[in-house]
């Protein structure tokens, strides 16, 4: 931990202090004792790290953490010092006793707490879930910050983001974006990405931005900026789709790839209707182009003329609950938004609770039709 409480009862940030101090410290023996816990700890100060402080080996107190390497620690620090210099009410290492968890920073900002959570290592879904709900139940409100460590470019504007790391998406309430951040001590950087759609396992194309830690302010986390879902990018991300064959398939793509197979349907060939980008595709156990190609030919087809309760009985195993993702506060319906792209080409008509869908779903004749296709449609969209 970097924070300890001296023999007179003030809150020391190692880190801060200078070498000579601590030398000085460490030769005077001068007790620190843990903030919770109350037992006696030990200053670490090696040429390698941080300096900070520990426990000894044989205590065992809720506000001990493990495995934070000095990547962390000094992004921590950072993060500290920074909104300390906004003139901003932060502590540091803010313990919870009512749900015993710990926030690297804990923010008061515009009558709200805000519980920094700077996360490097790898965590279980489980843990995510957990700790932001926790601090939600305290009315606290978890902002998630993962170290530059994290990030793998996918091109300009995307982002590889495994399952896991889908966890961590923020969508704010009255904000339709979702988003995900990023800190990195040695570049002194924060990275801001906004989600436009996820188009596959762990690739997901947006907006990604760069801000100086010298230029940063908390309100750049929360601004509402609105995003172009029909990029230049997903069209690359359609025609990757088209041209590759992949190598591994998870059991539920398997089983999509079998299907296509019995119905005679190729995936270079697909409609150019099938794989367009949604707001929500998080929601979704399946890639946006195995849940719009099952839509597509296996009930579009079949029933043109549908309820709204009939679309959601056929889609309810293609969705996740909303609660698995706690993080993300607004009520979105990728499928619908998927069906107003027909409506808005004249392709479908709504009345009430009633869909009327006119004509049909077909293939391609060629891969070069296919890709011609899906920029004329693309630019029909954007129209």
């Amino acid at each position: 931990m970097l924070q300890a409480v001296s023999k007179n009862g003030q809150l020391v940030t190692l880190a801060l202090l200078s070498k000579s101090k601590i030398s000085q410290l460490k030769q005077e023996n001068s007790p620190f004792y843990c903030p919770i816990c109350k037992s006696k700890l030990v200053i670490k100060a090696g040429t390698k790290m941080i300096p900070h402080f520990a426990h000894r080996t044989t205590e065992n107190c809720p506000n001990r953490v493990g495995g934070e390497g000095v990547y962390h620690e000094r992004g921590k620090l950072d993060l500290f010092t920074l909104f300390k210099s906004l003139n901003l009410n932060v502590k540091l290492e803010c313990f919870f006793p009512e749900i015993k968890q710990r926030a690297d920073l804990l923010i008061q900002f515009k009558k709200k707490r805000l519980a920094i959570e700077y996360q490097c290592a790898t965590i279980p879904v489980s843990e995510i879930v957990s700790r932001t709900k926790g601090y939600q139940s305290i009315g606290v409100t978890p902002l998630w910050i993962l170290g530059g460590n994290r990030m793998r470019r996918l091109g300009k504007q995307g982002l590889f983001l495994t399952p896991t790391e889908q966890y961590f998406l923020h969508q704010f309430s009255n904000d339709p974006v979702a988003k995900i951040y990023f800190y990195c001590p040695n570049a002194r950087q924060f990275a801001r990405f906004d989600l436009a759609c996820l188009t596959g396992y762990n690739r997901a194309i947006g907006k990604l931005k760069f801000y100086p830690s010298a230029s940063i302010h908390l309100e750049n986390f929360f601004e509402k900026k609105l995003i172009n879902h029909l990029t230049h990018e997903w069209l690359l991300e359609k025609r990757r789709f088209r041209l590759n064959i992949p190598q591994k398939l998870n059991p539920r793509e398997q089983k999509f790839r079998e299907w296509l197979y019995i119905n005679q349907l190729f995936p270079s060939l697909l409609s150019s209707w099938v794989g367009l980008p949604v707001n929500g595709q998080w929601k979704m156990k399946v890639s946006a182009w195995t849940w719009q190609t099952y839509l597509c030919y296996d009930f579009l087809n079949h029933f043109p003329q549908f309820t709204v309760n009939q679309l959601n009985r056929y889609m309810r195993t293609f969705i996740n609950h909303q609660d698995q993702y706690p993080l993300l506060q607004q009520v979105v319906d990728p499928v619908s938004d998927y069906l107003a792209y027909f409506i808005k080409l004249g392709k479908m008509t709504k009345i009430d609770d009633q869909y009327i869908f006119h004509g049909s779903i077909n293939q391609h004749a060629s891969v070069e039709e296919a890709l011609r296709s899906d920029r004329l449609l693309h630019n029909k969209l954007i129209e």
